[in-house]
């Protein structure tokens, strides 16, 4: 089911009523071309796009005949049962497609299952400062931390707070924003943080509420901005994600000490539970520690494969050699690392 919606609390509706009605969700973004979104609709066979009546319009015409407008069916929704439909998803089937931009920029869609997923939420409700903790709904759906900052949030009985979305252009109103909601808990990337950093630095709001910042998808630089926001902040933690879309977050480093004492480049940690990180040469073979590689992933996080793109699943999705389960795989992530 799609899902077409500009940042709202009926997208956040629309997100868990697919999961409860048993099926998979394919973010939507609005400001996507048409052209895009009509082939990640046909791409994904999408049988209903949950949208509004005025972001229908960002459709192709064909694909508006799926659309299904919350607002426009309001009354008719509100007359449907309001029990969780008795629906038996299993574990490996489809939570959700997002779709990311191939080489040649055909985009290509990855399917994640429940069980990948609740892998790593119970990770995050485990290892997180405060698992219940007011979270920032800051990424858009169609990029997978989303995921993370949503259902985290939700599954430890916590609040998640979603800012309109001319508050993300706006990096001070956006810091007030998060103050006055007393938010405990960000998902960003580099660039945002930087952002924020930067903002503080020039007399903008200090959200002293916060307790924990997480960043990935981009490369985590200390910089001076960031080391003096966090000086700020003397209860907050910062750590360093990694996962592509292929796999969602496999690793993470939480930074020790005082931030002045920061490495500038910090490492991208350890392999969460049931995952496995393998560093290996041009021929396969496990390189030594401090020894560059190709890095390579296995166990229960790696994504069901690209949808309808059985070859180039099988090009990125390889047996994996160094274990005797029967299927195992992992995924080439054309990453270069190294132990230390």
């Amino acid at each position: 089911v799609g899902l077409c919606m500009e940042r709202s609390l009926e997208q956040m509706v629309g997100v868990l009523g697919i999961l409860k009605a048993g099926a998979a969700y394919v973010p939507l973004d609005t400001k996507y071309p048409a052209e895009r979104l009509g082939y990640m609709v046909g791409d994904a066979k999408v049988v209903r796009v949950l949208t509004k009546v005025r972001q229908r319009e960002a459709l192709p015409k064909w694909a508006r005949e799926l659309a299904l407008c919350v607002d426009e069916e309001a009354g008719e929704v509100a007359k449907r049962p309001d029990m969780t439909p008795p629906r038996a998803v299993p574990p490996g089937g489809t939570c959700y497609v997002v779709y990311t931009s191939g080489s040649t920029g055909k985009p290509k869609g990855v399917a994640l299952s429940h069980a990948a997923l609740c892998n790593l939420l119970l990770w995050q409700r485990a290892h997180s400062v405060k698992a219940e903790a007011t979270t920032l709904q800051f990424a858009s759906l169609s990029f997978d931390v989303s995921f993370q900052e949503i259902f985290s949030t939700w599954s430890a009985g916590g609040t998640l707070v979603v800012p309109p979305a001319a508050l993300r252009q706006d990096v001070p109103a956006l810091l007030d924003f998060m103050v006055s909601h007393r938010v405990e808990r960000l998902f960003l990337p580099f660039v945002a943080l930087q952002a924020l950093a930067d903002a503080v630095a020039h007399g903008a709001s200090v959200p002293s509420s916060l307790k924990e910042v997480v960043t990935a998808g981009e490369q985590l630089q200390v910089t001076p901005a960031v080391v003096a926001f966090f000086e700020k902040l003397p209860g907050c933690v910062l750590e360093n994600q990694y996962g592509p879309s292929e796999t969602h977050v496999v690793s993470a480093h939480r930074l020790k000490g005082p931030p002045a004492s920061w490495p500038r480049l910090p490492p991208i940690g350890v392999p969460l539970p049931d995952t496995k990180l393998l560093v290996l040469d041009g021929q396969g073979r496990l390189c030594p520690i401090g020894v560059a590689g190709e890095l390579y992933i296995g166990g229960a996080q790696l994504a069901q494969g690209y949808h309808e793109r059985a070859e180039l699943t099988a090009r990125r999705f390889v047996p994996d050699g160094y274990t005797r389960e029967v299927g195992a795989r992992l995924y080439r992530t054309g990453d270069r690392a190294r132990w230390r």
